[in-house]
């Protein structure tokens, strides 16, 4: 039988738990056949509702603007950031064991027949490497977003060319760790190739001042997003990187494979199919 107190902090604690849904908590589901983490809540972006073009937020302007400014958002980004920082940090370690042994084992074959040759040559394992989006992933274009109203307009629009872009706390560390260990970073954006100097400048102005490539769309393409970026993905496998982590906030981000595992980070502000 309950306590008289237990009984009492049950019944004072169930309104409140049935009054507020528990916060959304990170799930592993997948996204063409690759492993994705996001939030359970549908990754904390807007509905997929079919649609083939993209959509704004704007009709819930006051619940956004709480969203964000309550430090809820990017508390939920962090989440998922710390999961993929945790992947790459294993990633890391697994590809330098991997590494010490093809190094040993190229060092016993090469060293009994005294002529460079012999068997068991070590098969050097492909180079760890992540994938970062830029908006709203890397960076925060939550002032253009937010003057717009949560439409597709004026700000939004010139957020590359004016640089607006803040960068993500969690992505930014993140960032830094896989650096620090010498895995590779690939920035691949949806913005256009003529972006090139305003986009890297202001990469580098908010800390993310070192990596393998940064990738644009080139002018004129008529590839979707996913063809996009998982062709671009796919380019990298070829030179001898594996993708352990690709990071997005939209599932277009992240479908069409070319990585071990994805991140869906939360963004209610727009969709992009």
């Amino acid at each position: 039988m309950l306590s008289i107190v237990a009984a009492a902090f049950l019944a004072a604690a169930a309104p409140a738990a049935a009054q507020n849904a528990p916060a959304p908590k990170p799930i592993l589901t997948t996204i063409d056949k690759v492993p994705m983490v996001e939030l359970y809540d549908g990754g904390g972006g807007l509905p997929y509702l079919g649609s083939t073009t993209s959509y704004n937020a704007g009709d819930w302007e006051g619940a956004l603007r709480t969203y964000h400014d309550s430090g809820v958002y990017l508390n939920q980004v962090a989440q998922i950031d710390t999961l993929a920082q945790r992947a790459i940090d294993k990633g890391d370690r697994h590809y330098r064991v991997q590494y010490k042994h093809a190094r040993a084992a190229a060092k016993h074959g090469n060293g009994h027949d005294g002529h460079g040759g012999g068997h068991g040559g070590g098969h050097m394992p492909r180079k760890p490497a992540i994938v970062l989006d830029i908006d709203e992933t890397s960076l925060s274009n939550y002032s253009a977003i937010n003057a717009d109203n949560f439409t597709f307009g004026t700000n939004s629009q010139g957020e590359a060319t004016n640089e607006v872009g803040v960068a993500i706390p969690s992505t930014l560390a993140l960032y830094k760790d896989a650096i620090a260990r010498g895995v590779a970073v690939f920035f691949i954006t949806g913005r256009g190739e003529a972006s090139r100097p305003h986009t890297e400048h202001n990469l580098i102005a908010q800390g993310f001042d070192k990596w393998s490539a940064v990738v644009l769309k080139p002018a004129g393409s008529t590839l979707s997003t996913v063809a996009y970026k998982s062709g671009a993905r796919a380019d990298i496998e070829k030179q001898g990187f594996e993708i352990v982590a690709n990071i997005g906030d939209q599932y277009s981000d992240l479908a069409g494979g070319h990585a071990d595992a994805a991140y869906k980070l939360a963004n209610p502000f727009y969709f992009l199919p």
